[in-house]
């Protein structure tokens, strides 16, 4: 997990507001615990208002795909970060996350090329990631 979530809290205690970025990174951290697969953090905040990233992975199949999306929701849960909403999570096939600044799409891997969300924010810069060792082969290359 990622412990570099800045947080400031209003003096009246408000909503904090969080590192965008960070967060982002954090969820594709979690991603790749469970082995998620050629893992990408779009920066659209030049090209959206919904969001400020997108992370978009995929699993090997329904179940490891929705086993990615829950351990996500888990892995950010003592962070007092939780989704707004979760879709698809029962079919697996493609699930969004959606933490408001970042939102995480994870396909079953026949699916992200059909829906090809890195083609759709093709001018998106992508972050640079650093994929845990045993990941990288999986993580890297061009974009599906």
């Amino acid at each position: 997990m990622n412990d570099d979530i800045t947080r400031s809290a209003s003096p009246n205690g408000h909503p904090q507001e969080f590192d965008t970025e960070a967060l982002a990174r954090a969820i594709a951290e979690a991603a790749w615990e469970l082995k998620a697969r050629n893992v990408r953090v779009l920066d659209v905040r030049k090209l959206v208002s919904y969001a400020d990233y997108l992370v978009v992975c995929h699993g090997t199949s329904e179940r490891h795909a929705a086993s990615i999306a829950n351990h996500v929701i888990d892995d950010l849960r003592p962070l007092k970060v939780r989704p707004a909403s979760v879709e698809g999570i029962r079919t697996g096939e493609w699930i969004l996350v959606d933490f408001l600044d970042a939102v995480l799409h994870v396909f079953y891997e026949p699916f992200r090329s059909e829906y090809a969300i890195e083609s759709i924010y093709r001018e998106a810069p992508r972050l640079a990631l650093e994929p845990p060792g045993e990941l990288e082969e999986q993580s890297g290359g061009p974009d599906p």
